[in-house]
């Protein structure tokens, strides 16, 4: 082990303790919005009624969609990966499985960095590049949730004016980014020089800081040739609706398996909401965050947050037990151990830092055919 260990275990350490007690703020407050016309004993039990009465033909359908989701997922990174070359939606897949497995078991969403080591290390790729396309990969989802979140919000029957405003700014700035990714995309070159110039001139930006942020923009244009394709660029786009529209068919489905009735534009809120609400730092598996999302939206549709409650549960172990299960049988699969793993994340630090330059050297020429 490298001096670098004990820091980064500590770091996890605390990752971990942070997400920990964020969870318990989530279900405590969650309880307490449950709890304010019963007692606790009470609320539980119609919990538990909840779960009994539900209507469990809907795990078939789930199951499907959730598989899809992933698959989904997996054709749209081959695409995203196009400039490193060609590979089959079947050999991401496990990645992909791999990765939100990951996520599942520890804090601070470091599934990400698990699913980027595992396939540059089974396809080969330098990992910036791989990096790289993970990070546009997050951009297409935030615009596919942002415009789920939008359409709920200003075409739900009785929405607060001031809600339906809210939306239409968040629109705005989505709109903004897109416009800020096409100049990347576009001037991929001096839009970086200017980012630099930007960056000298803040006094408290640190060097090393800043070194690392132009790197990471240099290393993104290798990923960012695959949407000067505009075949690719609208497969891109098309697979990012279809999964979130699938994720959001889960929303549906599992509130629907609890008797609540609600519009499919309310279960796009609900995504949208819930979508963002994982990115704050909780226990690994995002327990409580989702279940407080479930219900601080649901609570304006339906008085019964118990059922809402209760199906949040569902909606949750659907996806946790298989993707976490199938996940770690495609990392046994891949003969790598969580020690490998470990010690690819000392090092995470100094490939930030030469990032840029790693991908520039090896990236290869942007495809730009049709095939």
């Amino acid at each position: 082990m490298s001096e670098s260990s004990p820091r980064w275990h500590q770091s996890r350490a605390v990752q971990l303790t942070v997400g920990l007690l964020v969870t318990a703020g989530c279900l405590g407050w969650a309880f307490f919005e449950m709890c304010r016309d019963d007692p606790p004993t009470v609320v539980l039990q119609q919990i538990g009624n909840a779960f009994t009465s539900a209507n469990y033909m809907t795990l078939g359908p789930m199951l499907v969609a959730l598989a899809l989701f992933y698959w989904v997922k997996a054709w749209r990174w081959q695409m995203l990966l196009r400039p490193l070359g060609h590979f089959s939606v079947p050999t991401l897949f496990g990645p992909v499985m791999i990765g939100f497995a990951f996520n599942n078991l520890l804090p601070a969403h470091l599934g990400e960095f698990v699913r980027v080591f595992v396939a540059s290390r089974e396809h080969k790729l330098p990992m910036p590049a791989v990096l790289s396309s993970v990070v546009l990969e997050r951009v297409f989802d935030v615009l596919a949730i942002l415009a789920f979140l939008g359409l709920g919000l200003l075409f739900v029957p009785g929405m607060d004016p001031d809600v339906k405003n809210t939306a239409i700014t968040v629109a705005v700035v989505a709109a903004a980014g897109v416009v800020a990714a096409a100049s990347f995309v576009i001037w991929t070159g001096p839009f970086v020089r200017l980012t630099e110039r930007i960056l000298e001139l803040l006094p408290f930006v640190p060097e090393r800081l800043r070194d690392k942020l132009t790197g990471m923009l240099e290393a993104g244009a290798a990923g960012l040739s695959a949407i000067k394709n505009v075949r690719l660029l609208i497969g891109i786009v098309a697979t990012s609706l279809v999964q979130w529209a699938l994720n959001g068919l889960l929303v549906y489905l599992s509130l629907r398996a609890f008797g609540i009735e609600i519009s499919p534009l309310v279960a796009c809120i609900v995504l949208g909401v819930v979508a963002f609400g994982v990115t704050v730092p909780s226990s690994p598996g995002y327990f409580g965050v989702v279940q407080l999302c479930f219900l601080m939206v649901l609570k304006l549709f339906t008085e019964d947050t118990r059922a809402v409650f209760a199906a949040s549960i569902y909606f949750h172990m659907v996806q946790y037990i298989p993707v976490t299960l199938t996940g770690l049988y495609y990392f046994n699969k891949s003969g790598l151990s969580v020690r490998e793993v470990e010690e690819e994340a000392e090092h995470e630090e100094d490939a930030l830092e030469s990032l840029g330059h790693a991908a520039l050297e090896h990236a290869p020429e942007s495809d730009t055919s049709d095939d």
